[in-house]
């Protein structure tokens, strides 16, 4: 290989162009989800769209494209939380929201391995957060 071959190669491997997750990789806006305004719609969707998301085992291109539109509404129930929860919860509401936008761009690119990595992250994180909330809901009773 010539010197210009191997400076693209290295540029190219600097970018990430290789790796299968990309940083810079946006997200497109395929629907509209309606922002959420109260704790109990947020913990409606959150724990509903969860266990749409546990019900995906195949992870095949439907599935993943399945996955990929539940994640809209999973992203609006975490907006909610994120910006009307403070201290652990907020954080940890945060923390999923990067997590769900992980699964929202592997499942949008069709990458199965990817968004089952994702998906168990969540899974884990998504266990702490609904104790999180059910003892938030406690609280105001």
């Amino acid at each position: 290989m010539n010197k210009l071959t191997l400076t693209l190669i290295a540029c190219l491997f600097s970018l990430n162009v290789f790796s299968e997750t990309n940083n810079s990789e946006k997200p497109v806006q395929h629907i509209i989800v309606d922002n959420i305004a109260s704790f109990s719609e947020a913990k409606k969707v959150f724990i509903e769209m969860t266990n749409e998301l546990k019900a995906k085992t195949v992870l095949d291109e439907s599935e993943l494209h399945q996955i990929h539109m539940i994640t809209y509404s999973l992203e609006k129930s975490l907006a909610f939380y994120a910006e009307n929860l403070n201290g652990d919860a907020q954080k940890l509401a945060e923390d999923i929201a990067v997590v769900v936008e992980d699964i929202h761009l592997a499942s949008e690119n069709n990458r199965q391995g990817s968004t089952r990595e994702f998906l168990s992250n969540y899974f884990e994180l998504s266990q702490d957060f609904i104790a999180s909330v059910e003892s938030l809901d406690l609280k105001k009773r």
